[in-house]
């Protein structure tokens, strides 16, 4: 019985999805979503490159970049928290704070450690930062 009930429902969800999907291509009630796939992509490869041109370049671009640079497009995550400007918010205020502090709580944070009330909060930031993103990070934070 309960092998019936299984066919039954796999036949019903069959139909349902048959039901809105009228080739591999087209979606019922959208039949120009996938008309310009081709043709977009090769204006956009002209245009740009394709993604390995693209990531060469970004790779090229941020050699020459200053580690207080890098560190400024990885703070953007932080201001939810800390600020625009590092003023300070749900976080804690990071202007006025130096390279070695930024380096010294991201670490902790980075082996689980407790610097204060949120440091849960900053556990999964730090987790994933490596030795370089987080002495970007404190360049940057240190020209606020």
């Amino acid at each position: 019985m309960k092998n019936v009930i299984v066919a039954a429902l796999v036949v019903v969800a069959g139909i349902i999805l048959t039901s809105n999907v009228t080739s591999s291509l087209e979606i019922k009630g959208h039949p120009d979503i996938n008309k310009c796939i081709g043709e977009c992509y090769a204006q956009y490869v002209a245009d740009n490159g394709n993604i390995v041109e693209q990531e060469v370049r970004r790779a090229e671009a941020a050699k020459a970049m200053s580690p207080a640079e890098l560190g400024k497009s990885a703070f953007v995550p932080c201001q939810a928290c800390h600020g625009a400007n590092g003023e300070g918010g749900v976080g804690p205020r990071l202007q006025g704070r130096d390279a070695a502090f930024v380096s010294d709580a991201l670490n902790t944070y980075k082996a689980n450690g407790t610097r204060g009330a949120q440091s849960a909060l900053m556990w999964g930031v730090a987790g994933p930062m490596s030795d370089t993103d987080i002495a970007n990070l404190g360049a940057f934070i240190n020209t606020l």
